[in-house]
């Protein structure tokens, strides 16, 4: 089998998968955050919430099989980029449901939900994708241990800033601002990603392309 070469960049690549990752798992926790506020100042039900809480999920399930799919029809750089520019603009938006009538906010907000989880699903296929053509087999499982650890560090930072939001602003603000933040790395993440993947050992003349 062969392996990736080694580079210096594949350390710059982990880094920016334990940063997407670490958006990503504060994106999902906003609803978290903000749900009580949402469920008193829409005053919905325990169950209506519920409903709201769900709709992530379900629609991160089914996105599984498509978001790969498209990973290895279009490479990881371009529908990465694409993911994450479209899961950030729908987190965006659940701010402004506000805007909308008690039972119509309801509805788009669970909407919004499930475009997040539908966004977000190509993410850990396409960081599993990434870490196995930068990482030679043996760095394979460390690199996978720190992007994933990103999860656990998007809650110790972001959830204490995100309840700090909902106090001081209120619980749109922390939509809008994580929103804004994943739609800026989007592009930092179109820049920095290389195009191409580091050329194999013992391979042929031309690299693999990522775009």
């Amino acid at each position: 089998m062969q392996e990736p070469k080694k580079t210096r960049a594949r350390y710059l690549i982990l880094l920016m998968l334990f940063l997407v990752t670490t958006i990503n798992f504060a994106d999902r926790a906003t609803i978290s955050i903000a749900g009580s506020s949402i469920q008193k100042d829409l005053g919905i039900d325990s169950i209506t919430l519920g409903y709201i809480f769900s709709a992530f999920g379900w629609a991160y399930v089914l996105g599984q099989i498509p978001g790969g799919w498209l990973l290895d029809r279009f490479g990881s750089k371009k529908v990465y980029a694409a993911s994450i520019f479209t899961w950030s603009l729908f987190t965006l938006l659940q701010g402004y449901i506000g805007e909308f009538g008690v039972g119509t906010a309801v509805v788009v907000l669970i909407l919004l939900r499930m475009m997040v989880g539908l966004a977000e699903a190509p993410s850990f296929p396409g960081n599993a994708r990434i870490v196995a053509s930068w990482f030679p087999t043996k760095e394979r499982g460390t690199a996978s241990a720190i992007f994933n650890s990103a999860q656990y560090f998007a809650t110790a930072l972001f959830a204490p800033l995100m309840g700090w939001i909902v106090y001081r602003f209120g619980w749109q603000y922390v939509f809008i601002f994580m929103g804004a933040i994943g739609i800026v790395f989007s592009m930092i993440w179109l820049r920095v990603i290389y195009s191409r993947w580091p050329m194999l050992k013992k391979s042929a003349t031309s690299p693999r392309t990522a775009a």
